[in-house]
């Protein structure tokens, strides 16, 4: 065998060896991604996990306590008025007695009321867009803020869970606009675009822009902020501000539901 061969198989070994070292690097690196992609994956549902079970906590404490107050103490005011009414009706008229009346009135209206957020039955029986409805008519009652409410469109029906979460964070929205924003009208529009279900609120007071509310998010003490974040989590949903399409309003925010994710199943 000459040189010339010797040096060709040698130079072929080297290039085979080449290719091969590549092909395991290559391998390696595919294993590695793929392994971290695990992880990641792993790691998301976990997550997810922990956030479904703090918020079934949560609704269930939610629940407790909604039970607590119509049973217990809406049951005891009630009580209350009535044997105060039958003292109105067996002596002379009390203003005193009238007053009493007319404040437990009003706490029982309060205690309802409460019971209603806690834990709303028109949410678990109408569906999230009715829900809107009545939450808005109690804010409108409030005299604090004035809330209009459109329903363009039908949405599809979508699982419990992310009807609960859109309704929760709908309603700490509309909080944070009554504290903080100086708002003063609401207009609240439901629509489907493409493969989402949206919730558009646009108002006239001081709002939020996509970076701010980031900002905000990761300050301590956004436990509001926070919670939103985990209901958008929860359902597959998204938040963002835009400007609103309207001039009558100052600010808009912008909830989106894949519907493909939010399908209700049998």
């Amino acid at each position: 065998m000459d040189i010339a061969t010797l040096v060709s198989i040698g130079s072929l070994s080297m290039l085979v060896l080449a290719v091969g070292l590549v092909l395991f690097v290559v391998a390696y690196q595919r294993r590695v991604i793929n392994h971290h992609q695990q992880l990641k994956d792993f790691n998301r549902k976990k997550q997810e996990e922990l956030i479904q079970a703090s918020i079934r906590s949560e609704e269930e404490e939610r629940m407790r306590i909604a039970a607590e107050l119509h049973d217990d103490v809406g049951a005891t005011l009630s009580s209350i008025r009535l044997m105060l009414h039958q003292v109105a009706r067996s002596e002379a008229v009390n203003p005193a007695v009238q007053q009493v009346q007319s404040l437990l009135d009003d706490s029982i209206q309060k205690v309802r009321n409460l019971s209603h957020q806690l834990q709303p039955d028109t949410l678990r029986y109408l569906g999230i867009l009715k829900s809107l409805q009545s939450l808005a008519e109690t804010l409108n009652k409030s005299g604090q803020i004035q809330v209009r409410i459109e329903e363009s469109v039908t949405w599809p029906e979508i699982p419990s869970e992310a009807e609960l979460a859109l309704y929760r964070i709908m309603q700490e929205l509309l909080n944070n606009l009554v504290k903080h924003s100086g708002a003063g009208q609401v207009f609240i529009q439901t629509s489907l675009s493409g493969q989402e279900a949206q919730i558009k609120l646009m108002h006239d007071g001081n709002g939020l822009t996509d970076e701010s509310y980031r900002e905000l998010l990761y300050k301590k003490g956004a436990i509001g902020l926070k919670n939103i974040e985990n209901r958008l989590k929860a359902a597959h949903a998204s938040i963002s501000f835009p400007c609103p399409t309207d001039k009558k309003y100052s600010a808009g925010i912008l909830l989106s539901l894949p519907i493909a994710r939010n399908l209700k199943t049998n």
